[in-house]
């Protein structure tokens, strides 16, 4: 695990790995340096780099927003890949009570 602190160019990706160029970092810890300035650890799961990284209240600011944005993409993927799971198994079930595979009995109490 590499530690490396380096100082980003303005307006450059905080997500992007340096080392093998994921797009998937991620903010380990933020601390405030000062009223416009953010201390960020990083990690990077493909590559296990961790850096720290000071920027300004902009950047971490667009930062976040990114953050965010992933967040909700992440949770919108997650809830279309259940409905389709969902979709699956009621195909499925259907399909079972269609062919008498499955009664009454496979539900009561034992």
């Amino acid at each position: 695990m590499g530690l490396l602190r380096r100082q980003p160019v303005p307006g450059c990706g905080l997500h992007q790995c340096p080392v093998c160029r994921a797009d998937l970092v991620v903010p380990v810890r933020w601390d405030e340096v000062d009223d416009d300035h953010w201390e960020i650890l990083l990690r990077c799961p493909e590559c296990e780099t961790y850096r720290e990284v000071v920027v300004g209240n902009d950047l971490a600011k667009r930062f976040e927003l990114d953050l965010e944005r992933g967040m909700e993409e992440i949770a919108s993927t997650l809830k279309r890949l259940d409905r389709l799971r969902m979709l699956a198994l009621l195909d499925s079930f259907v399909g079972a009570l269609e062919r008498d595979l499955i009664d009454a009995v496979d539900f009561a109490p034992r």
